[in-house]
């Protein structure tokens, strides 16, 4: 598999063990995923590394993922990027299939509905930041308002088709570790070892 040329920046930020990540494109500019409580915190980080923020990439309209978008917005020039049915003021509208640019590499962009109707993952060469979609051991709730367990079930089932050393970047730091593999969650994670439906209904909202 193809190693991107793109260092990934993991930062844990806020009260809720939220994950921000700095998509670094050739020592000079970067996008974020998921700007979450960080904005200091990231502002702070690329005044250090002496990179400009292009983007901001949302993984799902909740208010801990997308706290300081306004923030990071405001002091950068970035756009933010969030799905065209998400409810975050955003500057550019994804689908799923959608590109987005940066540096020499391309972030494609997957609809991963289930947690939220809007939730998005992120993939790059040799990882995918999935938000609260999956997590290592487990994945994001279903029992919210506008949240499908029946799509959340078809959204990890997309996900584990993604080679199985792909690197996943979770939304929060729930798990044993900070990051893990789709390999790893395929044969390890309660949520992506249900068989059918009603069999991970019965597990998200046991």
């Amino acid at each position: 598999m193809k190693e991107s040329s793109l260092q990934v920046v993991q930062l844990k930020v806020g009260h809720m063990q939220n994950f921000t990540y700095l998509l670094i494109a050739g020592n000079s500019y970067c996008a974020v995923v998921d700007t979450s409580f960080g904005g200091r915190v990231i502002l702070s980080e690329a005044k250090k590394r002496h990179i400009d923020i292009r983007y901001v990439l949302s993984t799902h309209s909740h208010f801990d993922h997308n706290n300081d978008n306004e923030m990071v917005k405001q002091e950068t020039g970035a756009q933010i990027c969030a799905h065209s049915s998400s409810s975050v003021n955003k500057d550019i509208s994804l689908e799923d299939g959608s590109l987005i640019a940066l540096g020499k590499e391309t972030i494609k962009v997957i609809s991963t509905p289930g947690h939220t109707p809007d939730s998005v993952c992120y993939i790059i060469p040799g990882g995918v930041f999935t938000g609260d979609t999956l997590f290592v051991g487990t994945c994001g709730r279903a029992d919210l308002p506008g949240s499908d367990p029946r799509a959340l079930y078809l959204s990890l089932k997309r996900l584990g088709k993604l080679p199985p050393e792909t690197i996943v970047y979770p939304g929060h730091d729930y798990g044993s570790t900070k990051t893990s593999t789709i390999g790893r969650e395929s044969m390890e994670n309660p949520a992506m070892l249900q068989r059918s439906v009603s069999e991970f209904e019965s597990f998200v909202l046991g």
